[in-house]
């Protein structure tokens, strides 16, 4: 009886991140009244105060792409310009900068607006990803090491946004 229940919390453990949106790429579309188009979100939450967010609007081309690693903002790094990179399954797909600013209760974030080109080649790569996305973003000692659970559904949301752009 003390296996069966150590077997059943065990699973519990390990499958509620999951279930409650965290570890795994989620996606949401809707029609944004202010730029007329159509935004698809797609993020990666690590915990309550850190994840990645991905935002394409079919009224602006590219993507933009947010890092918030979870730690306070320091009023030192307002002037900083971070070199934020990308990889998939261990290959760095592309690097270009960024801009730091806080978001939510001061927590400090990079963020950066890829390019249309830069964006079609960082969604083709997302799409296929079959273990990792690593994003590194620049302000913090480590990247972004990131399990590709979600990222076929979140990819496809991305592409076909991505496709909608004028």
């Amino acid at each position: 009886m003390r296996l069966l229940t150590a077997i059943c919390l065990a699973s519990l453990a390990i499958t509620s991140p999951a279930l409650a949106g965290f570890n795994s790429w989620t996606t949401e579309s809707e029609d944004d009244p202010f730029s007329g188009g159509n935004r698809t979100t797609v993020d990666y939450s690590n915990s309550m105060r850190s994840g990645v967010l991905i935002v394409c609007d079919t009224a602006e081309p590219g993507l933009m792409v947010r890092a918030v690693p979870g730690f306070a903002m320091d009023a030192n790094l307002s002037d900083f310009q971070p070199e934020m990179e990308f990889a998939v399954d261990g290959k760095r797909i592309l690097g270009q900068a960024g801009q730091v600013g806080a978001v939510g209760d001061n927590v400090a974030a990079a963020q950066t607006q890829l390019s249309k080109e830069n964006a079609e080649i960082f969604v083709k790569a997302f799409a296929a990803a079959q273990k990792q996305i690593a994003i590194k973003d620049g302000i913090s000692d480590r990247p972004f090491l990131l399990s590709a659970r979600g990222s076929t559904k979140a990819g496809a949301a991305l592409v076909k946004c991505m496709a909608g752009q004028k």
